[in-house]
């Protein structure tokens, strides 16, 4: 009766040993099956996305580009279920590379798409380049989820597998130890029973997750073997436990810094602000390295790099610090457009230098000094790669924007600033007179006989003799004075405080030094005639002033140029 209990209680425990082999190794399963339908409803959000995008390019019609806003949130659950099969070493890399073409697909398409702001080559080309991100993410998408099924049949083969060898290895111990029994209480109690108890607690012990070698056992030698395969097993397990853990706190600390860049690019895809640009991108490499960083950016000239952040104080004032092409780490990073490390042996600092590239062309480095872990190597230097690659578009663009918009208010041959900026300052200054109620003057000048001049010397020398009074112009403008490239040989000048009396003075000033400098031998170059407004006596507005400047100008060419007349003082 007690060799038929012992048997069956060791047939249970082969049950239960199965059982729970079956309840752990379920849920991995799970994990896989929901990852693969978020990769579906996914790709299905996306879809509807881009359908409804190239439906609002088409037609223009807002109903569409709400619709497509409407896939976002469901787009973000999905991927945010997506992320869970990070967690599975196989399908990481798949996982990670369809994350980034979908964002891909989204900052350098879809959120154009969303403005409907095609790029240069217009509408076809803008469809044409949605089209080829979109099928490098669908190409993306079936790699991962036919990795992902791939994953899903391993982990039920290796399930089966396991659980009938582990049947199977029961199933002969408990024959072995029913075998055993049958021969004697005393034997089985002596040799088997009791060593059995053991070895079971140490495989109950190592099943919750304590990874202690089996107390040696007395008995066959079998058991003995038994236990020494068992404790072999344990320390095996055990280092397995100590690299996997280590892996994953590897994999994590990755995981971690892709997530920083992703979210760094959603900030910056939108911004055309360089500052803020500039700072999210050193904030970013800063989580990256967890180390000190600082951010160069290629001067006007290309002969050098100027500092622009430092993530220890800040912003960088212009001009501060300056480093040569082909100098030191940084240097020769940008020359060379490769990552570069210095030497300390060379009395290199001891950093890492990356250069931000757009196109063929380097136009900045971020230069990353080591951190607490030690120097930035491996997996944290590819993130900064990454950083970097996405960095230098934003800030290229964010620069070419800057300078689009200072082209727009400024004169390109006189450097002055132009009519359309005229009229922004105008109207602030005339709003800013009546409020604290001073007066304000405007000044037009032309050049006296300057078609007669193209004529004789060539219009390239017109230019020359413009470039020169737009710097006489300069030269002469006080605090509250600016001047303004009006159109042609016609100049302005705003005088924020100032009433008829200094805006008379200052243009008489300028009528002589023009007179003085364009006299070349006995042959008078040019001249120029001024006409002066002021608010409140002459007009009452920004566009009144223009008018009766440019009145009392006419006045003065027609007594005879090169003289100054005040609006009210008319002639012809």
């Amino acid at each position: 009766m007690t060799v038929s209990v012992a048997a069956l209680v060791i047939v249970l425990l082969v049950v239960f040993r199965l059982l729970y082999s079956a309840a752990v190794t379920g849920p991995a399963d799970e994990r896989l099956q929901a990852g693969l339908l978020a990769v579906e409803d996914s790709h299905q959000a996306m879809l509807e996305m881009d359908s409804s995008l190239r439906g609002y390019l088409a037609t223009g019609d807002r109903y569409f580009a709400t619709e497509a806003t409407k896939t976002s949130p469901a787009l973000a659950a999905a991927d945010a279920q997506m992320l869970t099969l990070l967690d599975e070493p196989e399908l990481r890399q798949s996982v990670l590379q369809l994350l980034l073409a979908q964002q891909r697909w989204r900052t350098e398409w879809a959120s154009a798409a969303e403005r409907q702001v095609p790029p240069p080559g217009g509408t076809e080309a803008f469809l044409l380049q949605g089209k080829a991100l979109f099928d490098s993410y669908e190409g993306r998408k079936e790699d991962t989820r036919a990795v992902a099924l791939a994953a899903i049949e391993d982990s039920q083969r290796r399930a089966t597998t396991t659980q009938w060898v582990l049947g199977a290895l029961l199933v002969v111990v408990g024959l072995a130890t029913l075998g055993v029994a049958l021969r004697g209480r005393r034997r089985l109690e002596r040799h088997v029973v009791a060593p059995v108890d053991g070895l079971l607690a140490s495989v109950r012990g190592i099943s919750e997750g304590r990874l202690v070698p089996p107390e040696p056992v007395a008995g066959s030698a079998e058991l003995v073997a038994l236990r020494d395969g068992l404790a072999d097993m344990t320390v095996a397990l055990r280092h397995q436990h100590e690299e996997t853990t280590a892996q994953a706190e590897r994999l994590q600390a990755q995981t971690d810094r892709l997530r920083t860049i992703l979210i760094m690019t959603r900030e910056i895809a939108g911004s055309l602000n360089t500052r803020y640009v500039v700072d999210s991108t050193v904030q970013a490499a800063v989580a990256v390295t967890d180390g000190r960083v600082l951010l160069w950016l290629l001067d006007e000239d290309g002969s050098g790099l100027e500092l622009a952040y430092d993530s220890s104080r800040g912003a960088v004032p212009p001009l501060e610090s300056h480093c040569n092409l082909g100098v030191g780490v940084v240097g020769r990073s940008a020359r060379y457009g490769q990552i570069s490390r210095g030497d300390p042996d060379t009395d290199d600092e001891s950093a890492v230098a990356v250069p931000l590239v757009v196109g063929a062309r380097v136009i900045g480095v971020l230069e990353c000094f080591d951190g607490v872990e030690g120097e930035v190597d491996g997996q944290a230097l590819s993130a900064v790669e990454m950083l970097a690659t996405l960095a230098g578009s934003a800030i290229e663009a964010s620069r070419l924007h800057a300078a689009t918009e200072r082209l727009s208010q400024f004169d390109p041959l006189t450097q002055l600033a132009n009519r359309r900026r005229l009229g922004a300052d105008l109207d602030s200054a005339v709003a800013n007179a009546k409020r604290h109620g001073h007066p304000m003057s405007v000044i037009m000048l032309d050049l006296d006989h300057f078609k007669e001049l193209n004529d004789r010397y060539g219009h390239q020398q017109g230019d020359v003799v413009l470039q020169e009074v737009a710097s006489t112009l300069r030269a002469s403008m006080r605090d509250g004075e600016t001047a303004y490239r009006y159109g042609g040989e016609e100049f302005a000048i705003l005088i924020t405080e100032g009433g008829p009396d200094d805006a008379a003075a200052l243009a008489e000033r300028l009528r002589e030094r023009v007179e003085a400098d364009f006299k070349r031998g006995g042959r008078q170059l040019v001249t120029a005639s001024f006409g002066i407004a002021t608010l409140p006596e002459h007009a009452g507005d920004g566009e009144g002033l223009v008018s009766e400047a440019d009145r009392a100008l006419y006045s003065a060419k027609n007594s005879g140029r090169n003289r100054v007349h005040r609006a009210g003082q008319l002639v012809g």
